[in-house]
């Protein structure tokens, strides 16, 4: 039997949030946080915005954020094994570049 100290606890990701990422932006680009806060809105609405549209947005170095179709397919539901149809619908992918990859490998 495993004891407490034995045990392997699942781990969790520190999750950084709107309020943290402004906090972040904030110090980094030396101005207020009701300006950080103001910038971020600016930076996802004009993404959001973008992608509305049917563009693809791609931010070098960083990544690109891509409407992709995904098509209609069979799926079976899981509480009773039934086959399902799945409908088509469109998402929003995000592929990561080079230097963000690179940043976020454990070496």
């Amino acid at each position: 039997m495993a004891t407490k100290e034995t045990e392997s606890k699942p781990t969790t990701t520190p999750t950084v949030g709107r309020q943290e990422l402004t906090k972040r932006i904030a110090k980094q680009a030396d101005i207020s946080q009701k300006q950080a806060q103001a910038a971020l809105e600016a930076t996802l609405d004009s993404i959001r915005e973008a992608l509305q549209s049917g563009n693809e947005v791609r931010l070098v170095g960083f990544g690109s954020f891509k409407v992709r179709r995904s098509a209609a397919r069979r799926g079976v539901n899981p509480r009773d094994q039934k086959p399902i149809q799945v409908p088509a619908k469109e998402r929003v992918r995000f592929f990561p570049g080079k230097e963000l990859a690179d940043a976020v490998v454990k070496k």
